[in-house]
């Protein structure tokens, strides 16, 4: 008789909900607080280790399997017409065109542009003149890409056309709204129309992309 009340104590017991921090648990192990383990090996090389830990928003821990994780990329814009400004002058940047993003969650963004730039009078008075399109981000500028020639008077011919101005960034942007914007300058020209940054013209572009880790 005392054997037949163990057993079934032992079954009421393995079959329990055990809570530590709390008086309701809702899980065989509910632990209302942290989790530490001390100890823990790299299994990195290990195929059969194939189940990632996730939890949800109330703290119930399940796995999924590693190969379903990926990353999703989504663009944010893709522009391939910008404002015409007149970015001739002094020098102070010119913005040409400033985009607005939200980001769900923190993601990797890879921005790309290419700007041309219509020279409409060619300089001969033996200064360099200088072209630079800047890339902010938030208000900070962390891309300049610049083309730069000089001209020489006893010639008194030189550079008119198109050029471009490209570049490139890739940076970890947190989750909310932030801005992206393009800039033109150019120095040292006599009138702010003889260097237009900006237009349609072909080769023209302004994009970004967001990497998020799906998981």
């Amino acid at each position: 008789m005392r054997n037949f009340i163990f057993i079934l104590f032992i079954s009421a017991y393995t079959n329990a909900q055990i809570g530590i921090n709390t008086t309701t648990p809702s899980r065989v192990l509910d632990i209302n607080g942290t989790l530490r383990v001390r100890t823990q090996t790299d299994q990195s090389s290990n195929g059969t280790y194939d189940n990632v830990l996730i939890s949800d928003a109330n703290g119930n821990v399940d796995y999924v399997k590693k190969n379903v994780l990926n990353q999703q990329m989504v663009q944010l814009f893709s522009l391939t017409t910008l404002p015409s400004v007149n970015a001739g002058g002094s020098g102070t940047p010119i913005s040409i065109s400033n985009q607005s993003i939200t980001l769900s969650k923190p993601a990797f963004v890879m921005i790309s542009y290419s700007v041309p730039i219509t020279l409409s009078v060619a300089a001969s008075d033996g200064r360099m003149k200088l072209l630079r399109t800047h890339l902010n981000i938030n208000g900070t500028n962390v891309v300049r890409s610049s083309n730069a020639y000089t001209n020489s008077t006893s010639t008194g011919t030189n550079l008119t056309g198109i050029f471009y101005n490209t570049g490139s960034y890739i940076t970890l942007l947190g989750a909310g709204t932030h801005s992206i914007e393009v800039l033109g300058t150019c120095f040292d020209f006599v009138a702010a129309s003889n260097c237009v940054q900006g237009g349609s013209l072909a080769g023209t572009s302004f994009q970004a992309h967001a990497m998020y880790n799906d998981f």
